[in-house]
């Protein structure tokens, strides 16, 4: 009966204890607290490398933008001159990983045909996550591109002092287009009276625009300035679009074996395309009609008097030259005050969209110039094209057609706008000019 008695309150033990529940909670948090505890140690490591890649994310950016900048003005060697930029950049925005910024160069995906890309990898370690990883790669990836802004007008290339200067009593009005110099001076753009004003799209220069000789506030310019986007101080400079293009060896490919010796004084005539040696003089009573084709003047000046009117209204192209090897002496554009000079540049062929060039890139050695100083005045001096002269300053007065696709751009060393006058890029393309000098930007594409 004892043995019964002992199993039966066994059993009753057994089946109070599996019935009693009271301590559970406690022997479940015990066998999954190191779970909980790694999934939150995962979780709070996690924020921390989201926070990393935000940071980093914004590091790429800079890097991007930096090395991309660097491409904006010429350099475009990967090894020495984009990998550093973008290593710096990266650094000084919190990017503090020890693998330097890999730069692809030029970097194009389904979106952007020709950027910029920059990678940071950063290795992070793991601390209350170490049971699960030993450590994470947080990568981040930015493309930057270069964007055309705007195509200038007027592009000075003098590194410094005065590139653009409004004489006083005078003006230049273009709305649709804008000034450019890449003078690094204090008066790079500058109004030089309060009679001067100047109406454009926009102001570029990695120098500063002034009033009078004093800096203006790019902010809130003077009212001498109408301008429809916020003009840009230290801004990169600009090169020239046609350095390569327009050569010594281009322009003169053509040139005519025969030469013709002489002035054009007091007459009225209609003169063809040719070769003119030792320049081309208009009297003050000429009257002369250019039929179109390529004038070709070397050794000499371009010369326009007072009261004399040339004519070249279809298609005509005044290059100014030299034809000697050795080198020899390339002249220069007079064209006086009271001139009447009317001249349109061809709409096609070779010199498609030059009405006036001066000879600048690739020249014989020991070429000179007549004079470094060119003069092309008005108030009748109506032209459509490019000119350029763009190791010359030049005093200017001009404006482009009233009538047909209007476009005049001018490329100098520097300017002086001396009378009332404007200029137009809006009708380049019909008058052949496809290749305008471009102020370009940088933006994030990805």
């Amino acid at each position: 009966m004892m043995w019964r008695y002992l199993a039966r309150s066994l059993s009753s033990a057994i089946a109070w204890i599996l019935r009693d529940d009271r301590g559970i909670s406690g022997t479940v948090v015990t066998i999954a607290l190191p779970a909980l505890i790694g999934f939150g140690a995962l979780g709070v490591e996690t924020g921390l490398w989201y926070t990393i890649k935000f940071r980093n994310q914004s590091a790429a950016d800079a890097a991007a933008i930096s090395a991309a900048y660097e491409v904006l003005a010429g350099k475009t060697d990967v090894t020495g001159d984009l990998t550093p930029a973008a290593s710096e950049a990266a650094t000084q925005n919190g990017y503090t990983g020890t693998t330097p910024a890999a730069v692809i160069y030029p970097y194009s995906d389904s979106v952007v045909s020709n950027g910029v890309g920059v990678a940071l990898v950063q290795t992070q370690g793991t601390f209350l996550a170490s049971m699960f990883l030993s450590g994470v790669k947080i990568a981040t990836k930015s493309v930057a591109v270069i964007e055309v802004l705007e195509n200038p007008c007027i592009l000075a290339l003098g590194t410094s002092g005065r590139d653009v200067e409004i004489s006083d009593l005078s003006g230049i009005d273009m709305p649709e287009c804008s000034a450019a110099a890449n003078s690094v001076g204090n008066t790079a753009i500058d109004l030089h009276g309060s009679t001067s004003s100047i109406t454009a799209a926009t102001l570029v220069t990695p120098g500063e625009i002034s009033l009078q000789g004093n800096p203006i506030d790019p902010a809130a310019p003077p009212s001498e300035f109408t301008l429809t986007s916020r003009p840009m101080i230290g801004a990169p400079s600009i090169s020239d679009p046609y350095a390569r293009t327009l050569t010594h060896a281009f322009l003169t490919s053509n040139i005519p074996a025969t030469r013709v010796t002489r002035n054009f004084w007091n007459e009225t005539t209609t003169i063809t395309p040719a070769h003119y040696e030792r320049g081309m003089s208009f009297g003050a009573r000429a009257v002369i009609d250019l039929t179109p084709g390529a004038y070709y003047v070397t050794n000499g000046n371009f010369s326009v008097a007072p009261g004399a009117t040339v004519s070249g209204a279809s298609g005509v192209t005044i290059i100014l030259t030299t034809t000697d090897a050795t080198g020899g002496a390339i002249g220069t554009l007079q064209i006086s005050p009271g001139a009447t000079v009317t001249l349109q540049a061809p709409n096609s062929g070779t010199f498609s969209g030059l009405v006036i060039v001066q000879d600048s890139n690739g020249l014989p050695p020991g070429t000179t110039y007549t004079s470094r100083r060119s003069t092309l005045e008005g108030p009748g001096a109506t032209l459509n094209g490019l000119v350029y002269f763009p190791n010359a300053s030049m005093t200017f007065q001009g404006n482009p057609s009233s009538a047909g696709p209007k476009c005049l751009v001018v490329v100098v060393d520097a300017l002086i706008v001396d009378g009332p006058s404007s200029l137009a890029t809006s009708g380049c393309t019909s008058a052949g000019l496809t290749n305008l000098p471009t102020i370009n930007t940088v933006s994030l594409a990805e």
